[in-house]
């Protein structure tokens, strides 16, 4: 069964750090996950699978990827990647999954381990800027939120739960951040024109609800998919 207090657990350090993320380092330390993975508009399953889109997936479902009985176990027991369950993947993989199981026997195909907290944050930033917001990503994963950039322009969104736990991510047009798992109804989602902005705008999403924010404007003035027309 998957344990949402290892997610919880994580949250502090990942959360702490998440202003200081940079895509574009990301993309630099990414170069040492290229043997295995993936990731843009023509990628293909390699030794791992495909990651265009992983950001906000469940884990061990990306198509015609021969994933081990431990990874599909976890995604059938709601593990989905998101901010905080990737940070805390690529540290040390099969720890994590053991964890995530509750099973000590419980191994993951990857081997490589991500160890300096910040170049995890950065490629994570990296991946979420190749998270689409596909038809199958329309709703939120089970006992989490999420928000999408339905705009044309890139800006910078946050997603917060009621109990404190925060992430952020730059998103492009099209591209979702989700939340993660939370045990209350509802949660906050912001969007700032860039990560150094001050004013932007908040909205509250239901718990299993995907929010559009569809035109960017500052003092809480954007079009929202809940409140367009």
């Amino acid at each position: 069964m998957f344990k949402t207090l290892v997610v919880a657990a994580l949250a502090v350090g990942a959360a702490s750090a998440a202003l200081a993320q940079s895509a574009e380092d990301g993309e630099r330390i990414f170069k040492k996950c290229k043997a295995c993975h993936k990731i843009g508009e023509d990628a293909a399953n390699s030794v791992g699978p495909v990651l265009t889109g992983v950001v906000g997936r469940a884990a061990g479902t990306f198509p015609d990827y021969k994933y081990s009985k431990y990874m599909i176990a976890a995604g059938q027991g709601g593990l989905t990647w998101d901010q905080l369950t990737i940070f805390g993947y690529l540290a040390d993989p099969t720890k994590y999954l053991r964890q995530v199981l509750d099973d000590p026997k419980a191994k993951a195909k990857m081997k490589f381990k991500l160890k300096k907290e910040q170049d995890r944050r950065d490629v994570i930033s990296y991946l979420a800027t190749f998270s689409t917001a596909s038809a199958d990503m329309g709703a939120a994963p089970q006992n989490a939120f999420c928000v999408t950039n339905a705009s044309d322009k890139a800006h910078f969104f946050a997603v917060e739960t009621r109990e404190g736990e925060r992430q952020f991510a730059p998103l492009n047009p099209g591209a979702q951040l989700c939340s993660g798992t939370t045990e209350a109804a509802d949660g906050i989602v912001s969007v700032f024109q860039d990560e150094n902005g001050f004013e932007g705008c908040s909205r509250i999403v239901p718990v299993g609800a995907a929010e559009e924010m569809r035109e960017y404007a500052e003092f809480d003035r954007c079009l929202w998919s809940s409140n367009d027309g």
